[in-house]
């Protein structure tokens, strides 16, 4: 594993997400409703995807590879949550309880362990 490389590739999810999110927020004007969270959780899956396979371009992969990047992927979006949405944006603890944000985490690690396992270098 290639320890920068993937923590970059994280930053650039969280990243990709929060303007993701943000467009739907306030482009769209949707919010916590069904239609927000099926859109959203449709990019979000695409833009992890699009980054654990750019980040399998240039390093071995298979599922310990993937399982890997997914917890990076995991601890890099936790970290930043916590040290600039729940601040400066949320400013409630109880954000890292929500069922919604877990199944996104969930649904990026198991997103990057799938193409982690499908990727061929």
């Amino acid at each position: 594993m290639k320890t920068l490389r993937a923590i970059t590739i994280g930053i650039i999810v969280w990243i990709a997400i929060f303007f993701e999110v943000s467009i739907l927020m306030f482009g769209l004007n949707l919010s916590n409703g069904p239609l927000y969270y099926l859109i959203h959780y449709v990019f979000s899956g695409l833009l992890v995807a699009v980054c654990a396979a750019l980040y399998f371009r240039k390093v071995r992969s298979g599922l310990i590879e993937g399982i890997l990047l997914g917890l990076v992927l995991l601890a890099t979006g936790i970290f930043l949550d916590a040290v600039i949405t729940v601040p400066i944006f949320v400013k409630n603890w109880y954000y890292f309880i929500d069922s919604k944000l877990i199944l996104g985490y969930i649904e990026g690690f198991l997103v990057a362990v799938l193409i982690g396992l499908i990727k061929k270098n």
